[in-house]
This record gives C-alpha cells, sequence and structure tokens, in this order.
C-alpha cells in the first residue's frame, strides 16, 4: 500500500529542497516599494485612464509587456508575442438620441444620463423602437431549480420588460443564495433573459440597495463609448438596454396609476404574475460604431516538474479602466488606481517573486493582463474562448481585481474558496499564517459574477479571486465597511480612484504572501483541482475533461 504524504509535509519537503533562503527570497520581492511603483506607472494621468482601444491602453500593455520581459516570462500570447489580440466593436451613444414613456396622449420624456442610461444590443448607427409595450416582469427571473417564474407563460415578444435588479430576498441559503446575490441578480442576466424570451428591450429600476453602489456609477459607466467582442452573433441582442433611476422610475408608474413599492413588493412572492403597465416606450438611439482591437497579455513561467509543467495555473488580472469621462471636480481622467492599477500591481509583483525561485514550481503559470474587464468582461471571456494553452490542462485560476490598502488583517477572504478543493490549500495556508478564513463580507453584492475569474468558472476552471479581510488590526469592528462604503460612494468608477499617499501596502504585502503560499501548493500537488460535486461548474470541467 502506497503511503502518499500530506500536502503541508509536501510542500514543506518542497521549500527544504528549494535551499533555505529560497522562499525567503521570492517573499522579499513582495514590497510596498514595486507594489506603489506599479500603481503609480499604470494609474498616473499618462496613461489617460486605460480604456480599451486607446492610447493609454498602448502606453500600459507597453508597460506590461517591458515588466515581463524584465522579470524573464516567456511569450504566451499569440505568434510568439506577449499579446493576444482581442477584436471588439466601439458604440458610442451620440447627443440627440431619446427615450420616452407614453400613456394615451401624454408623453414623459426622460432626461438621457441624469434619469435614464440607454444602449442597445444592435451595433447600428441608428436603433429606434417605437411604442413597445410596457410590462412589469418582477425580478425578470425564470429558475425553474428554484420553482420561480416571473413570466408565468406570458408572451412578452416585442414587449420591453421592467425589471428589478437583484435575486429574490430570501434568508435561506438554499433559495437564490440567500443574502448573497446569484447569476440570476446580476444586470447582465436581466438583458439575457429579455432576449431569450422575445422581448425588444428591458429596463432595470436603479436602486442604490439593490445595485451595491448610487446611480453615478451606472451614469459614469454607460455615458461613454461601450465595448463588445466583435466575434459574438447577433442573436439574442435586444432593441433597448437600458436603466431608470428610482425617481424617474416612479415618476412614469405614477402616470399609469402604479405604486413602485407595491409592486417590489408584490414582486417577492412566488405567486408573482407580470403585470401589463398600459405604457409604451419610444427610442430614438444614434451611435458611432466602429471596429477595433485590444489585447490580453500574457506571459508564461514554465514550471519545473516534466509531467505537470504541462498543467497551468493562470493569473489574471484586468488592466483597463474607464479612460477619459466627464470632468468631476475639474478631472476627466479614470485612472482606475484601485480599480484595477492595483491588482494589477500585484500580479506583476508575484510575477517576480515567483521567478525569484530557484527551484521554480512544478506547474506552469500563466500570468494574463486581461482587457476590458470594465466593458463586460470581454478579455476574459475572449480568452476562456480561445485559450492560448489547452484548457483541460489549465488547472486553477486566480483572479485580483483590487488589493487591501487599508492595513493588515487577521483574516482573508478568497470568493470561490468554498465551491472546489482549493479551498483546502487556503485554509491549510491560513493556518500557517495564523489566518482566519472568512465568507465573502459582501455577498449581497454578487461580486463572484463581477470580475474576470467568473469567465473562467464558466468554462470550468477551479477559481480563487482574492478579496479583503475584515478584521483590521487596531481598528474597529465598523472599519472594514466604512473603508468598502467610502470608496464606492466617493471613488468606484470615478476619476477620484487615484493613488493617495494615505494608501499603506501592509495588508497588501500580507496579501501577497498569502496567495504565493497558495500559488505554490497547487503548483506543486499532483492532483489535479476539482470543484465541489454539485457546484454549477463542475459539468464544464467534466466536460471538458471528457473531451480532452
Amino acid at each position: 500500500m502506497k503511503h502518499r504524504l500530506p500536502a503541508f509535509l509536501l510542500l514543506a519537503v518542497f521549500l527544504i529542497s528549494c535551499g533555505p533562503s529560497d522562499f525567503d527570497r521570492a517573499i522579499q520581492e513582495i514590497t510596498a516599494e514595486r507594489l506603489r511603483e506599479h500603481v503609480a506607472t499604470l494609474s498616473s494621468d499618462t496613461m489617460e485612464g486605460r480604456a480599451p482601444a486607446t492610447r493609454g491602453d498602448s502606453l500600459a500593455t507597453d508597460y506590461i509587456v517591458s515588466q515581463y520581459k524584465t522579470i524573464g516570462l516567456e511569450p504566451a500570447g499569440d505568434g510568439g508575442t506577449y499579446l493576444q489580440k482581442v477584436p471588439i466593436i466601439g458604440t458610442r451613444l451620440l447627443p440627440g438620441s431619446t427615450i420616452e414613456i407614453k400613456r394615451g396622449g401624454k408623453s414623459l420624456p426622460l432626461h438621457v444620463s441624469n434619469e435614464a442610461v440607454i444602449m442597445s444590443g444592435f451595433l447600428q448607427t441608428n436603433v429606434s423602437l417605437k411604442d413597445a409595450e410596457m410590462v412589469f416582469v418582477g425580478y425578470g427571473v425564470d429558475a425553474p431549480e428554484q420553482k420561480w417564474d416571473d413570466y408565468k407563460g406570458m408572451d412578452v415578444k416585442g414587449k420591453v420588460l421592467l425589471m428589478l435588479n437583484n435575486d429574490p430576498p430570501s434568508d435561506d441559503p438554499a433559495f437564490f443564495g440567500g443574502k448573497a446575490r446569484t447569476y440570476y441578480g446580476r444586470w447582465t442576466y436581466k438583458y439575457e433573459i429579455a432576449a431569450k424570451k422575445g422581448a425588444v428591450g428591458a429596463i432595470i429600476i436603479h436602486t442604490n440597495e439593490s445595485a451595491g453602489y448610487p446611480y453615478q456609477v451606472v451614469q459614469n459607466s454607460w455615458s461613454r463609448e461601450r465595448f463588445e467582442l466583435d466575434a459574438e452573433a447577433p442573436a439574442g441582442k435586444i432593441t433597448l438596454k437600458a436603466w431608470t433611476t428610482e425617481d424617474a422610475t416612479k415618476k412614469y408608474l405614477t402616470m399609469a396609476g402604479f405604486d413602485l413599492a407595491k409592486l417590489m413588493k408584490d414582486a417577492e412572492s412566488r405567486d408573482f404574475k407580470p403585470v401589463p403597465l398600459g405604457l409604451k416606450v419610444a427610442t430614438s438611439m444614434k451611435f458611432t460604431v466602429r471596429k477595433l482591437a485590444t489585447n490580453n497579455i500574457v506571459g508564461l513561467l514554465p514550471g519545473s516538474d516534466p509531467e505537470l509543467s504541462k498543467q497551468y495555473i493562470i493569473f489574471s488580472a484586468h488592466y483597463d479602466h474607464l479612460g477619459i469621462g466627464k470632468p468631476v471636480n475639474g478631472d476627466s481622467i479614470n485612472n482606475g488606481a484601485l480599480d484595477n492599477a492595483s491588482g494589477t500591481s500585484m500580479m506583476l509583483t508575484l510575477a517576480k517573486a515567483l521567478s525569484a525561485t530557484q527551484t521554480k514550481p512544478k506547474r506552469s503559470i500563466l500570468f494574463a493582463a486581461v482587457a476590458a474587464e470594465e466593458y463586460g468582461l470581454l478579455g476574459s471571456q475572449y480568452y476562456a474562448q480561445n485559450p492560448t494553452v489547452p484548457l483541460a490542462n489549465i488547472a486553477a485560476n486566480m483572479n485580483i481585481d483590487g488589493i487591501n490598502i487599508w492595513g493588515k488583517t487577521t483574516d482573508i477572504t478568497f470568493l470561490g474558496w468554498d465551491r472546489s478543493n482549493l479551498g483546502a490549500e487556503v485554509d491549510a495556508v491560513a493556518k500557517e499564517m495564523r489566518m482566519t478564513v472568512k465568507p465573502d463580507a459582501y455577498p449581497e453584492q454578487g461580486y463572484f459574477y463581477r470580475s474576470d475569474h467568473f469567465n473562467f468558472a464558466k468554462v470550468g476552471i477551479p477559481v480563487l479571486y482574492l478579496d479583503n479581510g475584515t478584521d483590521f488590526i487596531g481598528k474597529p469592528p465598523t472599519y472594514a465597511k466604512e473603508m468598502v462604503d467610502q470608496y464606492n460612494e466617493k471613488h468606484y468608477h470615478q476619476p477620484s480612484d487615484e493613488l493617495r499617499d494615505d494608501w499603506t501596502f501592509d495588508g497588501a504585502i500580507q496579501q501577497g504572501e498569502f496567495v504565493l503560499r497558495v500559488t505554490m501548493r497547487i503548483a506543486n500537488n499532483p492532483s489535479l483541482p476539482v470543484w465541489n460535486k454539485g457546484d454549477e461548474f463542475e459539468a464544464a470541467r467534466l466536460k471538458t475533461m471528457a473531451e480532452k
């Protein structure tokens, strides 16, 4: 009978084999100076906010490629380069575009931007909608496994669907995740289900509570050039994709004799049925449409084991942001320092640390600075659909979207930690570092479905998404929430997301060491990571492995 060493002993043997200073050498590469330098460069005004297919995008790409070369990573993009071309189509709504809500002879024009944001799924210069009937469909969810159907057999073809953001509310984790937001609660799902049902449009009602961020975030993100993958087929598109503010929604519902609060309450019941509102929607939208390209930037640290080196851990961090937009307090550049120059900085720093080891990890490691995350996770979607290495050989994904800039913690969070046996590696490192692993502190925000790891999960790759802890050393219990709320309100997707003197990197260094230890464990564990039985992404992995 063969006896297999426990994973923690395998790591110990690995570290010993590297020499007494090898792991320490790697840790020493994770410094505040290096983290700050990368953030400062990527979030500088020179980078112009790093919007896809812009001068700032090119400058950021050149910087990341130069860092890959300095670190010694091998090219892992297209044609022996570091770059994987990502074809996109950009559309920008032009002034004079309109949306109005009608009832009888009355018309209520909504102010585009201040009261409504509008976009189309059709990539055309002129898109219009003439007097389409509006139907309130509650949360717009069709989830047979939850015995929940907001449509109840109604034919909504040709109609505009008015929907609530988020999932049906519950405290039961088995029912739409309880307090946690599921993919059914994401705005992306709302538009997808509307298209699937044959609707011509969908309007999502914005409230701060249901979205998890103020309307200005939607306004700032959508009132600029938008992008989609050029590879997408036109099937499944809808004419109108919109958000309206809570106040604007109340106004047009009142015009039809409906109360928003009552409709919202009624929608919480499984017995809810769609409500024809007696309202009609008309839009006239004009766009600029252009074909463009951006890039995923992919480097490789080859593994040291003859067999395991054929498998890969892929790091991901999006390097793009929102570019130049409407000035706020005289500043028009959306620098995206925390989101996500900081995550890209951490990935580059960890690449440097891992390359500093004399004995390299057994599995190979890919570092992918992915494009156009802010516009629908496009770069990671393209990579997941067009991987530069065999999909079945990608063992795990580690995604970094923001780092801890507020100080050391006694705990840490990895989204996805509870979905696969990667959680065991995280737990083991937490024990080594005398830290506690905590679940998502803000499950209602649905962060698991909002960053690049989601695209890797969808194709079956077990994922971990680094997040901050909440128990800050020397700070009151409310400190974490206060910092997160302050950032979301004042800086998220705004020009004020800049590198500041009060950023502290102690917590980020702590995170870096944790991720380094986890990465080494995954890289040197001979077993391939697997999803927990019954997880929503398990089937995709099993399918990939069966086709290998």
